[in-house]
C-alpha cells in the first residue's frame, strides 16, 4: 500500500501542533505525515512521542521523520560529525517511540572532495549510525538518505543504491523533484522515472514495496535545485515543469508501497491532487 500525505502539519490545520495535524491529514482523506524536525527535534519528551504514536494509530496515519538540515556526514570537523550523528540518533529515538520508522536525511556535501573518497567517509558514518541504533535497541528504524537536487550534495540515485546495498538498515528517500533538478530537466517524464524505479529494484523487490518518496514542483538551473514550487507552477526561467502524472503512473505500474510525501508549498493541495490521480489509475 502507498500512503500519501504531507511534509508537516497541513496548512489548513487550525492548531499548528502535531496531534491536530495528524487529525487534519485524516480529515483531508490523506494517510501519511512527515514530522519535520528540519530546524530542531521539537518532540522533547517520550510521553509526547508516545501520544503522537497512539494518535497516529487511531487515525490510521503513517508517520516518518525528516532529520535536521544541520547535518554533514562528510565534514572534516570531528565535532560536526559527532553532532550530525547525535541529531540523527535523536530523531531515531523519537521515531522508535512515535512509530515513525523512517528517518530522512540530507546526508552530506562533497566539499570539493573526490567523490569516491567522500562516499567512503559517508558510508563509514552510516555504518557507525547503524551500530549505535542497534546498541540502543532502535534497529527497526530505517535511515533514508535523500536523493538531493544539487551536484554539490551527496545523493544521486546511483550513489544511494550503492550505499543502501552496502549498509544494512539504510534505504533511499527518492525525491523526484530533486531528480529532475539534478539533471537540469533532462531526466523528466515516464521513462526517466521508470529508470529510477529500476535502480531501486536493484535493492530487491521488497525495496519497491517499502519506498519513501518526496514530491513537489521545482525551480532549477545549471547548478540544480533552487526552490520547491506547486506541482503545476512553471519555473520562472521557463524550464519544463516536473511531469508529475508520469511520476504517479510509474508508481502505479511498479506497484510500489511505502510513503509519498508532498513537499509542495501547497502541501495538502498537491498531496490530495496526487492521491486522487493515483487512485484513478
Amino acid at each position: 500500500m502507498l500512503h500519501i500525505g504531507t511534509a508537516g502539519v497541513p496548512l489548513s490545520t487550525e492548531s499548528r501542533d502535531t496531534l491536530a495535524g495528524i487529525a487534519q491529514v485524516r480529515k483531508l482523506g490523506l494517510d501519511a505525515m512527515e514530522l519535520e524536525f528540519v530546524r530542531q527535534v521539537y518532540v522533547k519528551h517520550d510521553k509526547d512521542a508516545l501520544e503522537i504514536c497512539e494518535h497516529a494509530k487511531r487515525e490510521k496515519v503513517a508517520l516518518s521523520i525528516h532529520a535536521p538540515y544541520f547535518i554533514n556526514l562528510n565534514s572534516p570537523d570531528k565535532q560536526t560529525l559527532e553532532e550530525s550523528r547525535r541529531r540523527i540518533i535523536s530523531c531515531a529515538h523519537v521515531g522508535h517511540i512515535a512509530g515513525a520508522r523512517n528517518v530522512v536525511i540530507h546526508s552530506a556535501f562533497y566539499m570539493k572532495m573526490d567523490k569516491e573518497e567522500a562516499y567512503r567517509r559517508i558510508k563509514g558514518q552510516y555504518a557507525l549510525l547503524r551500530k549505535e541504533l542497534i546498541d540502543k535497541g532502535y534497529d527497526s528504524i530505517i535511515l533514508r538518505p535523500e536523493l538531493m537536487g544539487k551536484p554539490s550534495q551527496f545523493g544521486d540515485v546511483d550513489a544511494l543504491v550503492r550505499l543502501c546495498s552496502e549498509v544494512e538498515g539504510v534505504l533511499p528517500c527518492i525525491d523526484f523533484a530533486h531528480y529532475v533538478a539534478l539533471h537540469n530537466g533532462e531526466k523528466n517524464g515516464y521513462d526517466a522515472f521508470c529508470e529510477v524505479m529500476d535502480k531501486v529494484e536493484m535493492l530487491g523487490k521488497e525495496a519497491l514495496k517499502d519506498m519513501h518518496i518526496h514530491f513537489s514542483g521545482i525551480e532549477y538551473g545549471d547548478k540544480g535545485e533552487r526552490s520547491h514550487l506547486v506541482l503545476d507552477e512553471k519555473p520562472h526561467n521557463n524550464k519544463p515543469i516536473i511531469q508529475w502524472r508520469d511520476m504517479v503512473k510509474a508508481w502505479k505500474d511498479y506497484k510500489i508501497g511505502g510513503i509519498a510525501i508532498s513537499e509542495s508549498p501547497n502541501i495538502e493541495g498537491d498531496a490530495i491532487k496526487v492521491k486522487k490521480y493515483y487512485d484513478s489509475l
